[in-house]
């Protein structure tokens, strides 16, 4: 749950761009360095005592917050290691999460499971937004005190969780221990192509946002409304996209299969980004929901369908680890994706009359990451 749901703390630095930014790329270094490490930890650790550690240290965070608000004693230096440790918190918990599921759900129900933990944070995050709204002239302090106050009791409730976990194996040296998952995951078929999925699509993700960032403004111009007011308007719509997706998950994944609904999710949805290249034509904002509102959709089956397949796959005592490398390898291809920014800006800048090598493009990069799925499954069907 602490995983969808970023410690917001009005730090005040003195520089909050300069501060942001050195945060930032503190969290990506130490995800990439150290992604793999924290996961052998995390499958060192007791199942209970990991889940309850992240969430208290997240306490840990919004406390330190409120305690240099009320001695005024606030610095650079602590937003940053404030931003740094919630940054590497919050990506890391899933890592715990997913590697606790299997044994606390059963392997049978992974997708049922994985669906509900995808939108509870969602509808909560919604729930609290008239909350924070009212406490707007209290936030230096309310949100700090919300913050730990709910991860302390996510704590709790986790060391309620009885989490099934087989005996751990004699420890043989850390760098055999991470090198037996790095072996694990390149040479498992199907492991293999979702990590290759997941490089890929990170790597083109800043293009595709700059591609539907600029299907908006053309949209918004042809409308004749400011973009942030239309931005507004038709987005409340994409709040629908994991409640879809996860419905059509857990409808369709027995008769479909797990693996091949989600390279079937990917293959029907992501065409659909086509249609922002009609953003500054009549009906616009059609065009520009459903452009983006379907691709979402079956992103988020895809999520839900692959996490489930890898978790059902991996071994126990190799699931954190696992999940760590994989968090290396996507920060790691994020942060290269963000030198493509330039170049997709020039061609995501679209007008209405040339607005059709964007949405091309990312349709197929967006194919061609899938293009490691599909020989996976076409291996499996051999």
């Amino acid at each position: 749950m602490l995983a969808d749901l970023d410690l917001v703390v009005p730090l005040e630095p003195d520089d909050p761009l300069a501060v942001n930014g050195i945060g930032g790329m503190a969290v990506t270094l130490v995800l990439v360095l150290l992604g793999l490490p924290l996961g052998m930890l995390i499958d060192r650790a007791r199942r209970r005592s990991a889940m309850a550690v992240v969430p208290l240290l997240v306490a840990a965070g919004g406390l330190s917050v409120l305690a240099a608000d009320v001695l005024g004693s606030r610095s650079d230096g602590h937003a940053v290691a404030v931003l740094t440790a919630t940054g590497v918190l919050t990506a890391m918990a899933p890592v715990v999460r997913d590697t606790c599921l299997p044994a606390i759900a059963g392997r049978e129900r992974l997708v049922s499971a994985n669906a509900l933990l995808s939108v509870v944070p969602l509808v909560l995050a919604l729930c609290l937004v008239p909350v924070l709204s009212l406490l707007d002239d209290l936030a230096d302090v309310a949100i700090p005190l919300l913050t730990a106050t709910m991860a302390a009791g996510a704590a709790l409730l986790f060391r309620m969780v009885d989490a099934a976990q087989e005996p751990a194996p004699p420890r043989v040296g850390s760098r055999r221990e991470m090198a037996e998952a790095i072996r694990f995951t390149a040479r498992h078929p199907v492991l293999r192509a979702i990590a290759l999925y997941l490089v890929v699509s990170a790597l083109v993700a800043e293009f595709a946002d700059e591609v539907a960032d600029g299907a908006l403004r053309v949209a918004a111009e042809s409308a004749g409304i400011p973009v942030g007011s239309y931005f507004s308007m038709v987005n409340l719509s994409a709040l629908s996209a994991p409640f879809v997706g996860a419905l059509l998950a857990v409808l369709l994944h027995r008769k479909v299969g797990v693996f091949r609904l989600a390279c079937a999710a990917l293959l029907v949805s992501e065409p659909f980004t086509l249609l922002l290249a009609l953003s500054g034509s009549p009906g616009a904002t059609i065009w520009y929901v459903v452009g983006t509102l379907v691709p979402i959709t079956g992103t988020a089956v895809a999520a839900l369908t692959l996490l489930s397949h890898l978790q059902a796959l991996t071994p126990d005592r190799l699931l954190g680890r696992v999940g760590g490398l994989l968090l290396a390898l996507t920060t790691l291809a994020d942060a290269l994706g963000g030198l493509l920014a330039t170049p997709a800006e020039r061609l995501a800048d679209a007008t209405p009359l040339t607005s059709l090598p964007g949405p091309t493009l990312a349709t197929l990069a967006a194919l061609a990451a899938t293009v490691p799925l599909l020989r996976a499954v076409a291996a499996h069907l051999r």
